[in-house]
């Protein structure tokens, strides 16, 4: 029996099984060494392979368009479904000044000469988030539209089954310089407006049909949100006024046939009344407040989101309206100003603040935004503050974050197939709380407070929206900023940049008249060029609201072609729409707030789909 054996034999068989099972391990970490050289040189030869084939089609990329390939991502593995290419273009020799860009070709797009036409048989849609100063990869790319979502902890991926590269090729755009990855090697150019965005933006699309020429005939359309009801137009009206040029000189023409907009930022007047009536119809003011802004401010030149200073006997209108402006501002609370029905991003702050960068640029930059506190306090508190987390949530989500390690996950590469089933099975949202309560356990298990570990288990929201996740910007900032994924995104490498990715920037310096502009009288000249429109509303959101863009869609004075009704998406109401004989269409998108695509996907997907395909909702 074994108890009866000898200490020294017993010892010597423990040494010998030791032995035998570190023998068994170098074994398997050798074959699994072997596997992983195995794949790693079958994976640099499908690569090869690809880069091959698509040189033998000089006619659709050039060696740069190849040079930018992406073969691969971090987090996901290849990219199987369809080509993606990541780089710059340079807009300005002199100043040194070069834009970032990501394209995702649509899925399943023949080569030109298989369709039989030149070039894509698919549009070419370019995506622009706002700010001003806020990035279009973090926004556009990595949250709303493109084909991936950042998973929790932000180190994987997972598909977006609503991706618009199903039905078109998508491009987006860092824009102005110094917004994410774009730079320039001169610091005046951080001082900035619309008509140098804009023309820049059509500079960097004559470089990326020269890098891109299978898209020289494409069918391009023009996207964004936000700010981007600057954008968009402006830059539409630029590529107008280039191709008119172009023809004369024979040049660079760009073949633009309309845009699409969403919440946009469009007339000051307009949409900062509509911004308060819509905080009063929706119960988030009170009746003396809105009435009192309404009565004395004057939102031709300022508006909810400048900072207003308090004043202890307010006399003037000017000063009325910075009271009662306050007043709206205590009375609005820590609200998602973005999406009025979804929970704020308590856990890790929310890092994409689209109103806050418009806020900062009105109220003349950081250092005022910097400045506010608590209206109740006596202060003053710009609408971003409207939309900040509380500071008891925040405070205990920091203690919890102290004591654990956020970033546990490990890369898991998957081809796109399997992650779309993947997506299918389990939601972006259930995948944030699996890890939130895998995080709330180390917390406890790490002898965290319960109050700390409640304060991170509601981190992203119990509201009433269970689709919404506030989230994701920070897992977007925590992917966008691996070196391994700027190294495979081509980002941040040749030029090191000074600063950290991030999805607003605080970097630039915007014109203040650009801001407060109209783009009335754009519209109007781009009506008459024939552009094709599309102007869509998120109905939930309370800082760009449906209520100012329908006033400013009447004051265009257009003629109707098909009367307001709903349009349906799954069965269900996804919105109204009205269309007019000039070309441009409204709707509206039931239960989306400000970033359309990202709360309503589906929803988005399809309004997008039609319109770039012609076909009445």
């Amino acid at each position: 029996m074994a108890d009866s054996w000898p200490a020294w034999l017993l010892l010597g068989a423990l040494l010998a099984l030791g032995s035998v099972r570190a023998a068994r391990i170098n074994a398997l970490n050798a074959i699994r060494q072997h596997e992983d050289l195995a794949g790693a040189a079958a994976q640099r030869e499908i690569i090869a392979a690809r880069i091959q084939a698509l040189r033998a089609r000089p006619g659709d990329y050039s060696e740069a368009a190849l040079d930018d390939l992406v073969p691969h991502l971090p987090g996901w593995g290849s990219v199987d479904d369809f080509n993606l290419f990541a780089g710059y273009v340079t807009v300005d020799e002199d100043a040194g000044r070069a834009l970032f860009y990501v394209l995702a070709e649509a899925v399943d797009e023949p080569p030109a000469a298989a369709a039989g036409a030149g070039g894509a048989t698919k549009p070419l849609v370019l995506w622009l988030n706002g700010g001003p100063g806020c990035s279009s990869l973090g926004g556009g790319f990595m949250t709303e539209l493109g084909p991936f979502y950042p998973q929790p902890g932000g180190r994987t991926l997972a598909a977006n089954p609503h991706a618009w590269n199903a039905f078109a090729s998508v491009l987006w755009l860092e824009s102005p310089a110094f917004v994410g990855f774009s730079y320039s090697n001169s610091s005046a150019d951080a001082i900035v407006g619309d008509a140098r965005t804009a023309a820049d933006s059509r500079q960097f699309l004559l470089g990326f049909l020269e890098r891109f020429p299978r898209f020289r005939d494409t069918p391009f359309y023009i996207a964004g949100e936000s700010y981007a009801g600057h954008y968009v137009p402006n830059l539409a009206a630029a590529i107008v006024d280039g191709n008119k040029a172009a023809a004369a000189a024979s040049g660079g023409r760009i073949n633009l046939q309309g845009f699409l907009v969403g919440n946009p930022w469009t007339d000051a007047a307009i949409d900062n009344l509509g911004a308060v009536d819509y905080w009063w119809s929706h119960a988030l003011v009170s009746d003396q407040t809105a009435a009192g802004i309404r009565a004395n401010c004057n939102f031709t030149r300022i508006g909810p989101l400048d900072p207003h200073p308090a004043h202890a006997n307010a006399v003037t209108r000017d000063e009325l309206c910075d009271d009662f402006c306050n007043k709206a501002f205590g009375e609005l609370g820590n609200i998602n100003i973005y999406e009025i029905y979804a929970d704020l991003c308590t856990e890790p702050a929310g890092l994409r603040r689209q109103v806050e960068a418009l806020s900062w640029a009105l109220g003349g930059g950081p250092d005022q935004q910097e400045e506010e506190v608590d209206v109740a306090g006596g202060g003053r508190r710009g609408l971003a503050g409207a939309a900040a987390l509380s500071a008891s949530a925040a405070a205990a989500a920091a203690a919890v974050r102290s004591s654990s390690n956020r970033n546990t996950a490990t890369e898991r590469p998957h081809r796109g197939k399997q992650h779309a089933a993947a997506a299918k099975a389990q939601s972006y949202r259930a995948a944030r709380r699996q890890w939130q309560q895998q995080q709330q356990e180390e917390a406890a298990a790490g002898a965290a407070s319960a109050a700390e570990a409640e304060g991170l288990l509601g981190a992203s929201g119990d509201g009433a929206d269970p689709g919404y996740d506030p989230c994701v910007d920070d897992e977007a900032e925590t992917y966008l900023n691996l070196p391994e994924v700027q190294a495979a995104l081509h980002a941040n490498q040749t030029v090191k940049l000074p600063w950290r990715w991030t999805d607003c920037t605080r970097s630039i310096v915007y014109s203040r008249e650009d801001l407060l502009a109209s783009m009335l009288p754009t519209y109007q000249r781009l009506l008459t060029a024939g552009v094709r429109m599309l102007v869509f509303s998120g109905d939930v959101d309370g800082i760009v609201p449906v209520v100012g863009t329908r006033r400013w869609v009447a004051s265009l004075r257009l003629k109707e072609k098909s009367p307001w009704r709903p349009w349906t998406a799954g069965g269900q109401v996804g919105g109204y729409v009205v269309e007019y004989a000039q070309g441009l269409t409204f709707a509206t998108v039931r239960g989306a707030g400000h970033m359309v695509p990202y709360v309503q996907p589906a929803r988005a997907a399809k309004l997008a789909r039609s319109f770039l395909e012609g076909k009445p909702l």
